[in-house]
């Protein structure tokens, strides 16, 4: 198995850094690309390889986020930056979805479009249920999709889930602290996560680390000659509507009921603890508030906080029967970011109406059925804490091709 397969490589990132020029790079992901792991490492690594470049870094990672969102938020994550280079990292929380295809392409034709000389490296971390398969020969069902659009586009990709897979078949790795390889004491292993997951710091982010600058000596042995990459007319995935998704502020959409208020990291705590997402949040607590949007496109969706709080939507397209979009998720012991698509539409003009519903989710009943005590715990010590509707919105998602 190859770790690493350069395609066209990075001629022009790699050309402005010989040359000791400003370069702007851009890490797009999830969590693993959100913490101080391999993004600060490579950088570091980079800065030593080209010391008279000036590299400027740009951390857009959220946690617990895929490549659909990453369609919708690249123009104000990434676009933005003017970046050099992406680094693009969602296979671990796109999970092998078919639709993962899509929207990975969706990213590629955005920065495309955009400019035709910016470079993209396709980085696949691993999880633990990963390293049987990669010990059997086989890739990720997520990465080999979206190995289909960096065979298309000549993008270069990474298979960092082949040297931790490596290290765990000859021994000197324990994936997971607490697992049954972790309960034999392997002299010497190195721990790579406390979750299965999310690799410690420094340890298992230097195998990822390691991965990277090894694959980026092979890519540098290429040409560096400035180089326009391709874009064909033609999609790989047919009527491929994900090049078109874009993130808004809701008030630009949407008809909101009076019940609504918007609040600001200067009078809400919890608006300044994600001020860093979104410049303020649009709240409401009673059932019966609703707000309605109306927009052209095949797909909606919503960028929100999610809590304890948490209440659920009823939901009306374009006046049929109407369904429940829960806004409290089984990690909602504790507020974080989230997000939703409506299932995708015609493309055309719809009408969609969110209602806050009266009915409430039982929440230490959904704990309880996933198996989790701790946080069903929590709700019997915090009851008034989860006896609510809130709901708190950051943007609209939108994808909206041509008609």
């Amino acid at each position: 198995m190859q770790e690493l397969f350069p395609r066209r490589g990075l001629p022009n990132v790699i050309r402005k850094l010989e040359n000791g020029e400003a370069v702007t790079i851009v890490y797009f992901g999830g969590s693993n690309t959100r913490s101080q792991g391999y993004r600060v490492m490579t950088a570091n690594w980079l800065q030593g390889q080209y010391p008279k470049a000036d590299i400027r870094t740009v951390n857009a990672g959220i946690d617990g986020t895929g490549s659909d969102l990453g369609c919708a938020r690249l123009e104000t994550d990434v676009l933005r930056h003017q970046p050099d280079l992406v680094f693009v990292e969602f296979v671990g929380n796109d999970g092998g979805v078919p639709e993962s295809k899509a929207r990975i392409e969706g990213i590629v034709r955005q920065i495309r479009k955009m400019n035709r000389f910016t470079d993209i490296l396709f980085v696949y971390t691993v999880k633990e249920r990963d390293v049987a398969g990669f010990q059997a020969g086989e890739y990720q069902k997520g990465a080999l999709m979206q190995e289909e659009v960096a065979d298309y586009y000549g993008i270069p990709s990474i298979h960092l889930g082949l040297a931790v897979s490596q290290l765990v078949t000859e021994g000197k790795l324990i994936f997971t602290s607490g697992s049954k390889e972790a309960g034999e004491s392997i002299p010497g292993a190195i721990v790579f996560t406390h979750d299965s997951i999310h690799p410690i710091i420094p340890e298992g982010h230097q195998i990822y680390t390691d991965t990277i600058t090894r694959s980026w000596e092979q890519i540098r042995e290429l040409s560096s000659e400035s180089l326009e990459h391709n874009l064909p007319d033609d999609t790989l995935v047919p009527a491929n509507p994900w090049e078109y998704a874009t993130m808004r502020p809701l008030e630009d959409y949407a008809q909101l009921s009076a019940g609504w208020s918007y609040v600001t990291p200067d009078d809400f705590a919890l608006a300044r603890d994600y001020n860093w997402l979104f410049p303020g949040l649009w709240r409401a607590v009673d059932p019966g508030e609703s707000f309605t949007v109306q927009f052209e496109g095949t797909h909606i969706g919503l960028f929100d906080i999610g809590g304890p709080d948490s209440g659920r939507l009823k939901v009306t397209v374009d006046g049929g029967e109407p369904f429940l979009v829960d806004r409290f998720t089984l990690y909602n012991d504790h507020n974080r970011n989230q997000f939703v698509f409506l299932p995708e539409l015609p493309n055309g003009r719809h009408t969609v109406r969110f209602e806050i519903d009266s009915e409430k989710t039982d929440k230490a009943a959904a704990f309880e059925a996933a198996g989790n005590e701790r946080s069903r715990g929590h709700v019997q010590e915090h009851p008034d804490w989860y006896d609510q509707t809130v709901i708190q919105l950051g943007k609209l998602l939108l994808v909206q091709p041509p008609m």
